[in-house]
């Protein structure tokens, strides 16, 4: 199956998610240790066993999953929080109930939008209920109702703020990164990702796959294209790469495309398993490629390279790929510019 990119896996967002995982962890596994240690047995075994769930999302940051680790660290947040609300001998206090506002900030400034939505429903909800039980005796404080219907519509109050201003600041401050990583990881030409963004994408996929995962690498090097450029001119160039382009993404939807260099470009398939299927992939790439276009003869050489068979990272796996694709263009006969790890003739 097809391995689709978690643009959420960006570097700093990687830092800011696994750090997060880290300090929850520890704060959930001394908050039990506290809490046994002051004899709150109910609560102790509540933050007992909420640890393991901030451990599983240290998983799905691993795998480069950042958003579903963040979307998990606040669920079982916002449960704890309302949980200790209601279980602790001091009811609804304004200590605990900060942390609602915390999780609404966070959500609004790294969640996309459909995901915050559903973050901030569930929040409102579970404080909500925290709140009523409060006010209605079923909770287990032993001071009485501290809280009173003014002072829950001012805490949804507070929390609409933090959920609004930080959505804002998200949308914009957030908006501008996105174009500038859009800039710098994409080709303004075809649309694809460009060498950088495709490494990154690539590596990202390949750590995901793990040993025991399988894909392809197909690289294609356009044939004489410099004197495509200077017959035809550089715009209607460019209009051959955008066919290119969407000639290769319709081959293997789904799979990872980039431009990687002028006249180069690559396509990593997950789940590719057999030799008889990768080849298949890149005899599939190496045929859509050969075309007419207003009036242009397009041919393509086409090389590949299998993971983890020929490499076990995304540097060397190119490597092997570029190989292969050299002995591809020393093919003597044109429309045969294909090869596979091996050499063919």
């Amino acid at each position: 199956m097809p391995i689709s990119h978690d643009h959420s896996a960006s570097a700093p967002m990687t830092s800011i998610v696994r750090m997060s995982v880290v300090v929850v962890t520890l704060a959930l596994f001394l908050g039990s240790t506290f809490q046994a240690l002051t004899g709150q047995r109910e609560l102790a075994i509540l933050f007992a066993l909420a640890t393991p769930l901030g451990i599983s999302a240290w998983g799905f940051a691993r795998a480069g999953h950042n958003e579903a680790a963040l979307v998990l660290l606040c669920l079982v947040i916002v449960i704890l929080v309302t949980l200790v609300l209601i279980l602790s001998p001091l009811g609804v206090h304004d200590i605990v109930i900060t942390a609602y506002g915390g999780v609404m900030a966070i959500g609004a400034l790294l969640l996309t939008r459909r995901r915050f939505y559903a973050l901030a429903g569930f929040t409102v909800f579970a404080a909500s209920a925290a709140f009523v039980m409060d006010l209605n005796g079923l909770t287990h404080s032993r001071l009485g109702t501290l809280s009173g219907w003014p002072g829950f519509a001012e805490f949804l109050v507070i929390l609409v703020i933090f959920a609004v201003l930080g959505r804002y600041v998200a949308e914009h401050l957030f908006g501008s990164l996105e174009d500038l990583h859009r800039v710098s990881s994409g080709d303004p030409v075809t649309g694809l990702p460009n060498r950088a963004g495709f490494l990154s994408a690539a590596a990202a996929q390949l750590k995901a796959l793990g040993a025991s995962g399988n894909a392809v690498l197909v690289l294609v090097d356009l044939d004489a294209f410099r004197r495509v450029n200077t017959v035809i001119g550089h715009r209607a160039a460019d209009m051959v790469l955008g066919e290119v382009a969407a000639r290769l993404s319709a081959v293997v939807p789904s799979h990872l495309v980039a431009r990687i260099g002028d006249d180069e470009f690559a396509a990593l398939a997950a789940g590719i398993a057999g030799e008889a299927e990768a080849e298949a992939v890149a005899l599939g790439i190496h045929r859509a490629l050969q075309f007419e276009y207003s009036g242009v003869t397009v041919r393509a050489s086409v090389g590949y390279a299998r993971y983890p068979r020929d490499a076990n990272g995304i540097d060397a796996l190119l490597l092997a790929a570029e190989g292969s694709l050299t002995r591809a263009k020393d093919h003597a006969h044109e429309v045969s510019r294909f090869a596979g790890p091996a050499d063919r003739i």
